[in-house]
């Protein structure tokens, strides 16, 4: 058994000596965006590797213990060198900070910590011992931190998958192939370590826990440096060109210190109508001929974002972001690049919407006034009077001030309409409607309380000041003539007076108490005003 533990121990060797290979010509030949991190993570992988040998070559447990220290080094730093290379190559590196990547290390440096500290060490392995009395690696038992650290490990690796498929998909030719490496460089110690994870913990009789994570690192070194020879896997240049000006749906220019066009996308062709080979090295004057409107926000040196209108049946409106571009050597002007948004649609859209906003919104307001009207006079309806009365109670009551409420009934109301019908009635209603609505205050409310019932909440006004203004509504109505289909009439109508807080807390009290007195008005001979007469709260 001990021959197989070797023949183990020197296959992970040789993957430790195949990655640190790679490092080594990487480092002399490549000098790109993503070098650094791709180097860090195929060390991270020879670490892992190494330490992982020399715990199968270790014959006492300490020596495997330190080793397993060394290994888990490797283990877990390689997510968080694999993750901040594909997000450069994958072109998402401007988004991540040193601050990021101080998060995605927290979990790793406390796993860490716990693993090298006799103290702690149990929190993450519970214990270890070796699968075998000689040679071999070590089982352990997962601690309560181990599965934190898994998840982050996995969840890591669940990112930068979900970002080479995104990519895949997006990229094409050359780079699809180097895409494929990498997801399969990524996939199969994925997978290994899953399999491995889960025979450990359900499997351990059936199946010995042995990691082969580091001897699948041979097809996923072999697949990385496959990808470095065969499809310039380091060379990130033509991506981010390929990112940057073709995958832009807007027209893009770069122009240099000269006014000469340096590039151009393919949205710029379609709309000059135009090839790039001649829009290249030429005078922005001469391709935008046609438009001077443009071209003359070629020449700021201020980063600008305007709208600019193109004449035309119908006119064309941009959009245009002048974003000028400094030398970091001397600061002086080396470029500009010219963005141009067709917003035509939008803006129309726009005018439409704001169209549409206003016109709901004046359907909104009218049927919020239809609400609270009484269709026949115009006047507010009894719905509207409940909500300012109560409204108006609680004001009164915090600022100590009275409210009065005058609620009046036409007489002989279904007289009019026995003896001249239906229409006449409602003319009445109208005219008694617009009598009191020109001669009650601003701040008054007419309401229709119902049939012939109206009654006027003022706020503010005393008991003895509500009485006098309903005798003098009251004459004045009864002097007055209503004509109906050239036919003059007259019509009076009775009326009862209330205050608040004099004869009631409530606007209910009050409304009963102006409706006894109305009662009063009408039981003495109707065409005439009543007061209500004090009565305790305890007896209404």
């Amino acid at each position: 058994m001990d021959i197989g533990w070797i023949i183990f121990g020197a296959v992970l060797v040789a993957n430790a000596i195949f990655a640190v290979t790679i490092i080594v010509f990487i480092t002399r030949k490549f000098e790109v965006a993503g070098r650094d991190a791709l180097i860090m993570m195929l060390g991270s992988l020879a670490v892992w590797s190494f330490g992982y040998a020399m715990i199968t070559f270790s014959h006492d447990l300490d020596t495997k213990i330190f080793w397993l220290r060394v290994e888990n080094v490797g283990i877990l730093t390689q997510p968080v060198f694999w993750i901040i290379f594909i997000l450069g190559y994958s072109r998402q590196g401007r988004s991540v900070n040193w601050y990021y990547i101080a998060l995605l290390c927290i979990v790793p440096l406390i796993s860490f910590g716990m693993i090298v500290s006799d103290r702690w060490f149990h929190l993450y392995y519970s214990s270890v011992k070796p699968l075998t009395e000689n040679l071999g690696p070590l089982v352990i038992q997962r601690g309560p931190w181990y599965g934190v650290a898994v998840f982050q490990a996995y969840a890591i690796d669940l990112i930068a998958t979900v970002l080479l498929i995104w990519r895949f998909i997006q990229f094409r030719n050359i780079f699809r192939k180097q895409l494929a490496f990498l997801i399969t460089a990524t996939l199969i110690p994925w997978i290994t370590n899953i399999f491995y994870q889960v025979i450990s913990i359900f499997l351990p009789s059936v199946f010995p826990p042995v990691d082969l994570t580091p001897i699948s690192f041979t097809i996923s070194i072999g697949l990385i440096s496959s990808g470095i020879f065969r499809t310039r896997l380091l060379d990130l240049v033509p991506i981010a060109r390929d990112v940057v000006m073709e995958h832009i749906p807007e027209m893009v220019f770069v122009v240099d210190a000269h006014d000469r066009v340096l590039d151009a996308n393919t949205v710029a062709e379609n709309w000059l109508g135009r090839s790039k080979q001649s829009i290249i090295g030429r005078d922005p004057i001469e391709i935008f001929g046609k438009w001077p409107e443009l071209y003359n926000r070629f020449l700021t040196t201020e980063r600008t974002r305007e709208e600019v209108v193109i004449p035309g049946n119908p006119p064309l409106i941009l959009e245009v972001v002048i974003t000028p571009l400094y030398s970091e050597q001397n600061e002086k002007l080396s470029g500009r690049v010219v963005l141009a948004y067709d917003v035509t649609k939008r803006k129309q859209l726009e005018i439409e919407l704001k169209a549409r906003i206003n016109e709901i919104e004046g359907l909104r307001l009218q049927l919020q006034e239809q609400a609270i009207r009484d269709s026949l006079t115009g006047v507010f309806n009894r719905r509207f009077l409940a909500e300012a009365l109560e409204k108006e109670i609680s004001k009164a009551a915090r600022e100590n001030m009275p409210i009065s409420i005058i609620m009046m009934d036409v007489d002989h109301f279904k007289s009019f309409n026995d003896t001249y019908g239906h229409k006449c009635g409602d003319a009445v209603l109208r005219d008694l409607a617009k009598f009191l609505t020109e001669n009650s205050r601003q701040g008054d409310i007419v309401c229709r309380y119902g049939g012939e019932e109206f009654v006027i909440l003022m706020p503010e006004v005393t008991f003895q000041t509500a009485y006098e203004r309903a005798q003098g509504l009251q004459q004045a109505y009864s002097n007055k003539i209503v004509e109906h289909e050239g036919k003059p009439l007259r019509a009076t109508f009775s009326a009862g007076v209330a205050s608040y807080p004099l004869h009631g807390l409530t606007g209910e009290a009050i409304l009963h108490a102006a409706d006894d007195a109305l009662y009063e008005s009408k039981s003495n001979g109707r065409n005439r005003v009543t007061a209500f007469e004090k009565r305790s709260l305890k007896e209404r």
